[in-house]
């Protein structure tokens, strides 16, 4: 265990250097800025607004991580054969991907836990500049729940990374990838639903619909992440609902990185 924190705390430190982070962090904040200062055109939903911009940053700034961060932090200890020296120390391929992992998931923590404060600020200062009359619907248990649940989903796309990282020889295809993961994991309820209700005039294909049908299975369902609407309406969401995301997030991370640990032990590093 000790080697998967040492992985993990080195993961975390390299990602912190990186100079694009700061660079989305910079431009997450003046996105919350700019919230303040417009949701004035928008009288009866200040609030709304202003939570609108602020956990749409915070999710832009989480999604840095497995977008730029992730793949570089993977694809450059195997391009440059950093990972041999690392796997030369008494640390098996599996205790590497499961620190890579961790490290990964902290920084992407602390990625969205500054940025929370940040949004935390920006409704504090809507509230002096607009008063409190506008923000009688703000729940911060809803809130907190919706950044939560927005980090468990981009675990899930953290894992993801960590499966096409391991499968392809490059960054640029793995990036690829995740790119689609991202897109088909957003938009493959609103297809399903689409194909599922018979619009009159519209035919769609056996194959088509079999492929849509393999995607569904085969890519995380990442829509189901999101309670940021939820949120900027002050609601809470159901029990049941929290519980799911939970499993299926949980169940989801254990599916991709057991297969990458299988991929990650048959593969040539040399």
């Amino acid at each position: 265990m000790r080697a998967v924190l040492a992985v993990a705390l080195l993961s975390l430190k390299e990602g912190l250097r990186q100079r694009l982070l700061y660079g989305v962090l910079i431009f997450s904040l003046a996105i919350m800025t700019f919230a303040v200062l417009v949701s004035g055109m928008f009288m009866r939903d200040i609030s709304k607004v202003i939570l609108d911009f602020c956990l749409s940053a915070i999710s832009i700034g989480g999604l840095l991580i497995p977008f730029f961060l992730a793949i570089d932090l993977l694809s450059k200890d195997i391009e440059r054969k950093t990972i041999v020296t690392i796997l030369a120390q008494p640390v098996s391929r599996t205790y590497y991907i499961l620190g890579k992992f961790i490290g990964i998931a902290l920084l992407t923590a602390v990625t969205m836990l500054v940025l929370t404060c940040s949004a935390m600020v920006a409704v504090w200062g809507g509230k002096i500049i607009y008063g409190d009359i506008f923000f009688t619907n703000l729940s911060c248990s809803a809130i907190f729940i919706s950044i939560g649940l927005g980090w468990l989903g981009i675990l899930v796309l953290n894992a993801m990374v960590i499966l096409w990282c391991c499968l392809t020889t490059s960054s640029f295809l793995a990036t690829m990838l995740t790119v689609a993961t991202y897109f088909i994991g957003h938009s493959i309820d609103d297809i399903v639903r689409f194909i599922a209700s018979d619009t009159p005039g519209v035919e769609i294909s056996a194959s088509i619909q079999k492929t849509v049908h393999i995607a569904q299975y085969l890519f995380p369902n990442l829509s189901v992440f999101d309670f940021k609407l939820l949120a900027a309406h002050g609601i809470i969401p159901p029990v049941n609902d929290i519980l799911f995301c939970a499993l299926y997030g949980g169940a989801y991370i254990g599916c991709a990185l057991s297969l990458a640990t299988i991929v990650f032990h048959r593969r040539d590093l040399a």
